[in-house]
This record gives structure tokens, C-alpha cells and sequence, in this order.
């Protein structure tokens, strides 16, 4: 029986031996493909609508009345308290608004034309020994005119001047700009001396709308 119990004790233990000789099989990892979780989403507001304004630009001067000579093929305009008169074929003078209670009397507008002259300048420049008034040129809205100015006195009245000209084939035009003013000390009470600047602001506004009917 001893023998019998040794002989299945050696059996068992080179069992053992043998079974921690056997190779072992590592395990093969296979990757997952991890599917990411799904964000939250929201509506998108729609875009908004886009307003498109359309402007029309206004003309400084589009409540202005307009002096037209359809004999030299012309125009120009003025403020809408002017007034018109003596018009005629070569000539026209137009009364301007200036401030009151000054010495300045009045404030006017020649509109003169000329043929065949040369050099083409004012009337009033004409009146002066040459080369008296000094003439520069000037371009407005791609018109050349030439700019002269002046000062005539005389009984106690002043006429300061400026005139700009310009001519097309024979015709030579003058817008001669007057401001007509007293001299302060002919009064007992002395009234306020006129702005000359701000009364004279307005001849180049009036310029600048010369046109010619046929360009």
C-alpha cells in the first residue's frame, strides 16, 4: 500500500512539472473604435434681413430760382429771394438778400456779356487803367473763370466788387458781385458795419452753378 501511494505521489508531482512547462497563451487585444458622443446642437437663427437705403443726394441749391439767357445759351441760379431786373439780351441784374439794419445798402448781381473781347473780363475791370486790377484764374466745376476784384467810392457810397468771367466762341460772360455800402460816418447815429465775409459767402455758391446750355 506505501509503495502504491509513492508511486501516484511521483505521478502527481511530475504532473505539476510538466503542466508549468506548458507554453501560455497570452491574449491578443483588438481595439475598440470609441464612437464619440453626439454634441448637443441648437437651431441657427435664420440671418437676419439686410435694408438697403437708397439716397438721393439733394442739391444745396434746388430750391434756387434760375437766370437763363437762351441768346448766349446760359444759366445760372440764385437765391430763391432774389429778383430779376433790367434783363436783357447782354445784361441783367439781380437784386441779392443780405442782412439788414448795416450800412450796406444793397447787394446785387450783373450778369454781362461781351462779344469778340479779349482779354474776357468785367466791365467793372475795364473801367481801370490796365493792369490796375489784378486777375487770377480760377477753375469751378471744370469751368476756367477769371477772378478780378475792386473798390469804388464816391458822395459817401461804397462799391466793393468781384467778378468772375468766362467765355465760349465770341461771347465772354461776367457775374460781377456788388455790395453796395454807405460810409458810416455820414450818420448822426453810426448803424453796424456789414460782415463783408458772410455777405460775399454766397458768390462763389452762385458760380458754381453756371452752366452752359450746350457743353
Amino acid at each position: 500500500m506505501r509503495q502504491v501511494f509513492k508511486a501516484l505521489l511521483v505521478v502527481f508531482v511530475l504532473s505539476s512539472l510538466t503542466a508549468c512547462n506548458l507554453p501560455y497563451a497570452i491574449p491578443t487585444l483588438i481595439p475598440t473604435l470609441v464612437q464619440p458622443l453626439p454634441l448637443p446642437t441648437a437651431a441657427l437663427p435664420s440671418p437676419l434681413p439686410i435694408a438697403v437705403l437708397t439716397m438721393t443726394p439733394t442739391s444745396p441749391f434746388a430750391d434756387w430760382l434760375t437766370y437763363t439767357n437762351q441768346k448766349y445759351g446760359f444759366k445760372v441760379k440764385y437765391p430763391q429771394t432774389g429778383q430779376v431786373s433790367d434783363s436783357m439780351d447782354v445784361s441783367a441784374r439781380i437784386q441779392l438778400p443780405f442782412v439788414q439794419d448795416t450800412n450796406l445798402s444793397e447787394k446785387y448781381l450783373d450778369v454781362a456779356v461781351a462779344e469778340n473781347v479779349n482779354p474776357c473780363s468785367s466791365p467793372n475791370a475795364q473801367q481801370y487803367a490796365p493792369g490796375t486790377i489784378q486777375a487770377q484764374q480760377v477753375t469751378i466745376h471744370n469751368l476756367a473763370f477769371i477772378l478780378e476784384s475792386g473798390s469804388d467810392a464816391g458822395a459817401g457810397n461804397i462799391y466793393d466788387w468781384t467778378a468772375y468771367s468766362t467765355g465760349k466762341g465770341s461771347a465772354c460772360v461776367s457775374l460781377t458781385f456788388v455790395l453796395h455800402s454807405s460810409n458810416r460816418q455820414n450818420y448822426a447815429t453810426p448803424p453796424a458795419e456789414f460782415d463783408s465775409h458772410a455777405e460775399s459767402a454766397v458768390f462763389a455758391d452762385i458760380v458754381s452753378t453756371f452752366t452752359w446750355l450746350n457743353p
